[in-house]
């Protein structure tokens, strides 16, 4: 798929990568050319890429001569990856990555003239993926990432507004004081499906899936999957309305958003 993915690691990403999440297969990459650079190269920092301290990793792009925005990244294990596909960048990417374990990666499909916005990516493992869809963008995600293998994945055409928070664990273990058993719920994969729109304020801790066109509404906690083309909002977050998607333009969803979740055109009349 791209150069210098650690094989594990990119096998756990295909097995959630479907096409109800994104457009792309492990073969969308095979006729593309990729320019591989160290963390310590010049042509890091003119890309717009500042690693911090003694960074061990790789930077995979599909145009070294277009800037991707403006990306801080820390690296404190061996063998990490950051791949763009910015052969039609506009540079709205801004985000702060920490990648703690070792062969890890936080790849971005083309985001094109999208606005990105990522103020604390945090992998705590080894071998973790972030996957970010093509067309997808965000005014504030931030992100805690744990247990070995696990990861997330932003599915494309994705809608991310301001101070939205994913985590896909606890961070701490709990336990029953009686027992000493620890009661909360393992890590997991966090995926939302393709056209996902999360409001403000939202917050998703251990949920694997967002069905695809769904909304989940400003301040919602979210701890459990949530169906396909429904809004959802609340404390805890419960479906409020079924058969129902959203579109980017004021007055609609258009039909290329139609076409892209498989929906039929809108009758006339």
């Amino acid at each position: 798929m791209v150069p210098g993915l650690h094989a594990e690691t990119e096998a756990n990403l295909l097995a959630a990568l479907d096409p109800a999440v994104t457009a792309l297969q492990a073969e969308s990459y095979d006729d593309c050319s990729f320019s591989l650079f160290s963390a310590a190269d010049a042509e890091v920092r003119a890309l717009g890429i500042e690693p911090i301290g003694d960074t061990d990793l790789t930077v995979v792009v599909t145009d070294p001569e277009r800037p991707v925005g403006h990306v801080r990244v820390h690296t404190g294990g061996r063998d990490n990856l950051l791949f763009f596909d910015n052969r039609f960048a506009g540079g709205q990417l801004y985000a702060s990555i920490r990648m703690l374990g070792s062969d890890a990666a936080v790849l971005f499909a083309t985001i094109g003239d999208a606005y990105v916005s990522l103020p604390d990516i945090y992998l705590r493992s080894d071998r973790q993926f972030l996957f970010w869809g093509e067309g997808a963008s965000a005014v504030g995600c931030s992100m805690e990432i744990e247990g070995t293998g696990q990861g997330v994945v932003i599915g494309d055409d994705a809608l991310i507004s301001a101070d939205v928070w994913i985590r896909n664990h606890d961070m701490h273990a709990v336990h029953d004081i009686a027992t000493g058993r620890r009661t909360g719920r393992d890590p997991v994969n966090t995926v939302l499906e393709r056209h996902v729109w999360l409001g403000q304020d939202v917050l998703l801790h251990g949920v694997t899936r967002i069905g695809m066109g769904s909304i989940i509404g400003a301040r919602a906690f979210v701890k459990d999957a949530v169906p396909r083309f429904v809004s959802a909002g609340g404390v805890p977050a419960r479906v409020l309305r079924e058969g129902v998607s959203w579109g980017r333009e004021t007055y609609g969803m258009t039909e290329a958003e139609r076409i892209s979740l498989g929906l039929p055109p809108v009758p006339e009349g």
